[in-house]
């Protein structure tokens, strides 16, 4: 009986956690003109990510292919990047270069800027 006890507070709690971090997709949101961009390398059994600082515009809309502007190695450049999905969550938004799936499972580069609000 305790073990049960046990596992519906976990899994409760767990419900819990995925319920206070629920995903709002949106058409189009206000930036502050800059963000990170986080690409991501998938080889089956690992990904690996990378951070780097960019300058997008202030007003993305789904589907918009971007002109943003990327700091490597100190170095800014130019770079296209299609906003497939926006995902928001309190003020922090996502612009996803692929839409997520239903899971989660499959991550892909995506822009995290914050703050942002829906348009």
């Amino acid at each position: 009986m305790k073990r049960i006890t046990v596992l519906l507070l976990a899994s409760l709690c767990a419900w819990q956690a995925a319920a206070d971090q629920q995903l709002d997709y949106v058409h189009a949101v206000s930036t502050p003109g800059e963000g990170r961009l986080v690409t991501i390398d998938d080889y089956w059994l690992l990904a690996l990510s990378h951070t780097f600082e960019i300058r997008l515009p202030e007003h993305v809309t789904q589907g918009q292919k971007l002109e943003i502007q990327i700091k490597a190695d100190n170095v800014w450049q130019s770079e296209q990047f299609t906003v497939n999905a926006i995902s928001i969550y309190q003020d922090l938004c996502r612009l996803h270069r692929q839409h997520p799936s239903q899971d989660g499972r499959f991550p892909s580069d995506a822009i995290y800027v914050q703050p942002c609000t829906s348009e």
